[in-house]
Protein backbone atom coordinates (compact mmCIF):
# COMPACT_ATOMS: atom_id res chain seq x y z
CA UNK A 1 0.00 0.00 0.00
CA UNK A 2 0.97 3.66 -0.31
CA UNK A 3 1.32 3.92 3.46
CA UNK A 4 3.95 1.16 3.57
CA UNK A 5 5.78 2.57 0.55
CA UNK A 6 5.98 5.94 2.28
CA UNK A 7 7.36 4.25 5.37
CA UNK A 8 10.07 2.44 3.39
CA UNK A 9 11.23 5.64 1.71
CA UNK A 10 11.56 7.69 4.89
CA UNK A 11 15.14 8.50 5.89
CA UNK A 12 14.51 7.58 9.53
CA UNK A 13 13.27 4.11 8.59
CA UNK A 14 16.27 3.57 6.31
CA UNK A 15 18.65 4.60 9.10
CA UNK A 16 16.89 2.26 11.54
CA UNK A 17 17.09 -0.67 9.14
CA UNK A 18 20.77 0.06 8.45
CA UNK A 19 21.50 0.03 12.18
CA UNK A 20 19.51 -3.17 12.67
CA UNK A 21 21.35 -4.84 9.79
CA UNK A 22 24.71 -3.79 11.27
CA UNK A 23 23.74 -5.35 14.62
CA UNK A 24 22.64 -8.60 12.95
CA UNK A 25 25.85 -8.77 10.91
CA UNK A 26 27.87 -8.25 14.08
CA UNK A 27 26.02 -11.07 15.83
CA UNK A 28 26.53 -13.41 12.86
CA UNK A 29 30.27 -12.68 12.73
CA UNK A 30 30.50 -13.11 16.50
CA UNK A 31 28.69 -16.44 16.31
CA UNK A 32 31.10 -17.63 13.60
CA UNK A 33 34.04 -16.72 15.86
CA UNK A 34 32.41 -18.63 18.74
CA UNK A 35 31.92 -21.65 16.47
CA UNK A 36 35.58 -21.63 15.53
CA UNK A 37 36.79 -21.11 19.11
CA UNK A 38 34.42 -23.47 20.95
CA UNK A 39 31.79 -25.23 18.79
CA UNK A 40 30.18 -27.07 21.71
CA UNK A 41 29.36 -23.88 23.61
CA UNK A 42 28.90 -21.47 20.70
CA UNK A 43 25.10 -21.44 20.94
CA UNK A 44 25.12 -20.89 24.70
CA UNK A 45 27.70 -18.15 24.27
CA UNK A 46 25.49 -16.36 21.75
CA UNK A 47 22.52 -16.78 24.08
CA UNK A 48 24.53 -15.23 26.93
CA UNK A 49 25.36 -12.24 24.69
CA UNK A 50 21.68 -11.76 23.79
CA UNK A 51 20.19 -12.27 27.25
CA UNK A 52 23.07 -11.58 29.67
CA UNK A 53 22.15 -7.94 30.19
CA UNK A 54 18.54 -8.88 30.88
CA UNK A 55 19.11 -11.93 33.04
CA UNK A 56 18.57 -10.01 36.28
CA UNK A 57 18.15 -6.44 37.53
CA UNK A 58 21.80 -6.12 38.54
CA UNK A 59 23.00 -6.91 35.02
CA UNK A 60 20.42 -4.56 33.52
CA UNK A 61 21.67 -1.80 35.82
CA UNK A 62 25.22 -2.47 34.67
CA UNK A 63 24.09 -2.28 31.05
CA UNK A 64 22.59 1.18 31.66
CA UNK A 65 25.72 2.28 33.51
CA UNK A 66 28.09 1.09 30.77
CA UNK A 67 25.85 2.39 27.97
CA UNK A 68 25.80 5.96 29.27
CA UNK A 69 29.24 7.14 28.03
CA UNK A 70 28.88 5.11 24.82
CA UNK A 71 25.53 6.73 23.97
CA UNK A 72 26.83 10.23 24.69
CA UNK A 73 29.95 9.68 22.60
CA UNK A 74 27.86 8.32 19.73
CA UNK A 75 25.47 11.26 20.08
CA UNK A 76 28.33 13.75 19.88
CA UNK A 77 29.89 12.13 16.81
CA UNK A 78 26.44 11.95 15.20
CA UNK A 79 25.83 15.61 15.97
CA UNK A 80 29.09 16.62 14.30
CA UNK A 81 28.28 14.39 11.34
CA UNK A 82 24.90 16.10 10.92
CA UNK A 83 26.79 19.34 10.45
CA UNK A 84 29.16 17.80 7.89
CA UNK A 85 32.08 17.30 10.30
CA UNK A 86 33.66 13.89 10.86
CA UNK A 87 34.81 14.34 14.45
CA UNK A 88 37.12 11.37 14.84
CA UNK A 89 38.76 12.99 17.87
CA UNK A 90 36.32 11.47 20.36
CA UNK A 91 38.96 9.55 22.32
CA UNK A 92 41.13 12.64 22.87
CA UNK A 93 38.18 14.83 23.85
CA UNK A 94 36.91 12.04 26.11
CA UNK A 95 40.16 11.62 28.02
CA UNK A 96 40.72 15.38 28.42
CA UNK A 97 37.16 15.79 29.67
CA UNK A 98 37.63 12.83 32.00
CA UNK A 99 40.75 14.37 33.52
CA UNK A 100 38.98 17.70 34.10
CA UNK A 101 36.06 15.93 35.74
CA UNK A 102 38.13 13.62 37.95
CA UNK A 103 40.45 16.46 38.96
CA UNK A 104 37.67 18.84 40.03
CA UNK A 105 35.72 16.07 41.77
CA UNK A 106 38.80 14.87 43.69
CA UNK A 107 40.58 18.15 44.50
CA UNK A 108 37.85 20.78 44.74
CA UNK A 109 35.97 20.11 47.95
CA UNK A 110 32.64 21.55 46.80
CA UNK A 111 29.54 21.21 48.97
CA UNK A 112 26.39 19.24 48.17
CA UNK A 113 25.29 18.78 44.58
CA UNK A 114 28.04 21.12 43.38
CA UNK A 115 30.44 18.27 44.13
CA UNK A 116 29.22 16.41 41.03
CA UNK A 117 27.60 19.17 38.95
CA UNK A 118 30.78 21.26 38.66
CA UNK A 119 32.93 18.27 37.60
CA UNK A 120 30.37 17.48 34.87
CA UNK A 121 30.60 21.07 33.65
CA UNK A 122 34.41 20.92 33.85
CA UNK A 123 34.37 17.76 31.76
CA UNK A 124 32.19 19.44 29.15
CA UNK A 125 34.47 22.48 29.02
CA UNK A 126 37.58 20.27 28.70
CA UNK A 127 36.08 18.23 25.86
CA UNK A 128 34.76 21.35 24.12
CA UNK A 129 38.08 23.19 24.23
CA UNK A 130 39.93 20.12 22.95
CA UNK A 131 37.55 19.97 19.99
CA UNK A 132 37.75 23.71 19.35
CA UNK A 133 41.34 23.78 18.05
CA UNK A 134 40.75 21.38 15.13
CA UNK A 135 37.50 23.28 14.52
CA UNK A 136 39.43 26.53 14.24
CA UNK A 137 42.00 24.98 11.92
CA UNK A 138 39.26 23.60 9.71
CA UNK A 139 37.19 26.80 9.70
CA UNK A 140 39.98 29.30 9.05
CA UNK A 141 42.72 27.29 7.33
CA UNK A 142 40.67 24.50 5.70
CA UNK A 143 42.77 21.87 7.51
CA UNK A 144 41.26 18.41 7.08
CA UNK A 145 39.11 17.81 10.18
CA UNK A 146 39.90 14.07 10.28
CA UNK A 147 43.67 14.59 10.32
CA UNK A 148 43.45 17.44 12.86
CA UNK A 149 41.24 15.50 15.30
CA UNK A 150 43.34 12.31 15.03
CA UNK A 151 46.50 14.28 15.86
CA UNK A 152 44.74 15.90 18.83
CA UNK A 153 43.87 12.42 20.14
CA UNK A 154 47.53 11.57 20.70
CA UNK A 155 48.37 14.98 22.11
CA UNK A 156 45.47 14.66 24.56
CA UNK A 157 46.44 11.15 25.61
CA UNK A 158 50.07 11.99 26.35
CA UNK A 159 49.16 15.30 27.99
CA UNK A 160 46.70 13.63 30.36
CA UNK A 161 49.17 10.84 31.15
CA UNK A 162 51.62 13.57 32.21
CA UNK A 163 49.09 15.70 34.11
CA UNK A 164 47.72 12.77 36.12
CA UNK A 165 51.13 12.03 37.59
CA UNK A 166 51.86 15.61 38.63
CA UNK A 167 48.34 16.31 39.95
CA UNK A 168 47.35 15.40 43.54
CA UNK A 169 45.04 12.65 42.27
CA UNK A 170 47.61 9.95 41.55
CA UNK A 171 48.09 6.77 43.60
CA UNK A 172 51.75 5.76 43.21
CA UNK A 173 51.18 2.37 44.83
CA UNK A 174 48.33 1.29 42.53
CA UNK A 175 49.62 3.28 39.53
CA UNK A 176 46.23 4.87 38.87
CA UNK A 177 44.14 7.87 39.83
CA UNK A 178 42.69 7.90 43.32
CA UNK A 179 38.98 7.04 43.65
CA UNK A 180 36.62 10.00 43.38
CA UNK A 181 35.13 10.78 46.84
CA UNK A 182 31.73 9.14 47.28
CA UNK A 183 30.04 12.49 47.93
CA UNK A 184 31.20 13.77 44.53
CA UNK A 185 29.92 10.86 42.45
CA UNK A 186 26.69 10.96 40.47
CA UNK A 187 23.71 10.28 42.75
CA UNK A 188 21.76 7.06 42.26
CA UNK A 189 18.32 8.65 42.83
CA UNK A 190 16.91 5.38 44.14
CA UNK A 191 18.19 3.28 41.24
CA UNK A 192 20.20 1.20 43.70
CA UNK A 193 16.87 -0.22 44.90
CA UNK A 194 15.64 -1.04 41.40
CA UNK A 195 19.02 -2.39 40.27
CA UNK A 196 20.60 -3.76 43.48
CA UNK A 197 24.39 -4.23 43.61
CA UNK A 198 24.82 -2.41 40.28
CA UNK A 199 26.56 0.90 39.48
CA UNK A 200 23.44 2.48 37.92
CA UNK A 201 23.10 6.22 38.53
CA UNK A 202 21.35 9.27 37.09
CA UNK A 203 23.75 9.31 34.14
CA UNK A 204 21.21 7.44 32.01
CA UNK A 205 18.61 10.17 32.70
CA UNK A 206 21.15 12.85 31.77
CA UNK A 207 21.74 11.04 28.47
CA UNK A 208 18.01 10.95 27.68
CA UNK A 209 17.59 14.66 28.42
CA UNK A 210 20.65 15.60 26.38
CA UNK A 211 19.47 13.47 23.43
CA UNK A 212 16.11 15.27 23.44
CA UNK A 213 17.82 18.68 23.61
CA UNK A 214 20.11 17.78 20.69
CA UNK A 215 17.12 16.60 18.62
CA UNK A 216 15.22 19.83 19.29
CA UNK A 217 18.31 21.90 18.54
CA UNK A 218 18.94 20.23 15.20
CA UNK A 219 15.39 19.71 13.96
CA UNK A 220 13.29 22.49 15.49
CA UNK A 221 15.48 25.62 15.54
CA UNK A 222 16.89 28.03 12.96
CA UNK A 223 20.31 27.47 14.49
CA UNK A 224 20.05 23.75 13.80
CA UNK A 225 18.94 24.41 10.24
CA UNK A 226 21.97 26.65 9.65
CA UNK A 227 24.27 24.00 11.15
CA UNK A 228 22.95 21.32 8.81
CA UNK A 229 22.93 23.67 5.82
CA UNK A 230 26.57 24.52 6.44
CA UNK A 231 27.36 20.80 6.65
CA UNK A 232 25.60 19.95 3.38
CA UNK A 233 27.14 22.77 1.35
CA UNK A 234 29.43 25.24 3.05
CA UNK A 235 29.84 27.57 0.07
CA UNK A 236 26.12 27.69 -0.69
CA UNK A 237 25.25 28.42 2.95
CA UNK A 238 27.74 31.31 2.94
CA UNK A 239 25.92 32.68 -0.10
CA UNK A 240 22.68 32.64 1.88
CA UNK A 241 24.23 34.61 4.74
CA UNK A 242 25.26 31.81 7.10
CA UNK A 243 28.46 32.43 9.04
CA UNK A 244 30.08 29.11 8.14
CA UNK A 245 33.17 29.61 10.29
CA UNK A 246 31.09 30.30 13.39
CA UNK A 247 28.88 27.28 12.64
CA UNK A 248 31.87 24.95 12.28
CA UNK A 249 33.42 26.12 15.54
CA UNK A 250 30.08 25.95 17.36
CA UNK A 251 29.41 22.44 16.06
CA UNK A 252 32.83 21.25 17.23
CA UNK A 253 32.38 22.90 20.62
CA UNK A 254 29.01 21.20 21.15
CA UNK A 255 30.32 17.86 19.90
CA UNK A 256 33.36 18.05 22.18
CA UNK A 257 31.21 19.09 25.15
CA UNK A 258 28.95 16.07 24.67
CA UNK A 259 31.96 13.73 24.56
CA UNK A 260 33.42 15.39 27.65
CA UNK A 261 30.11 14.97 29.45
Amino acid sequence: SARWRNLYTKAGFSSFMASLLAILCGLVVGFVVLLVADPANAFWGLLAILTGGLSDMKNLGQVLYAATPIILTGLSVGFANKTGLFNIGASGQFIVGAFCGVYTASVWNLPGALGWIVPLLASMIGGALWALLPGLLHAYRRVNIVIATIMMNYIGMYLVNYLIKIAPIYDNVKNQTRPVPAAHRLPTAGLEKIFPDSSANIGIFIVIVVAIIVFILLEKTNFGFELKACGKNRDASIGFGVDAKRMIMTAMLISGALIGL
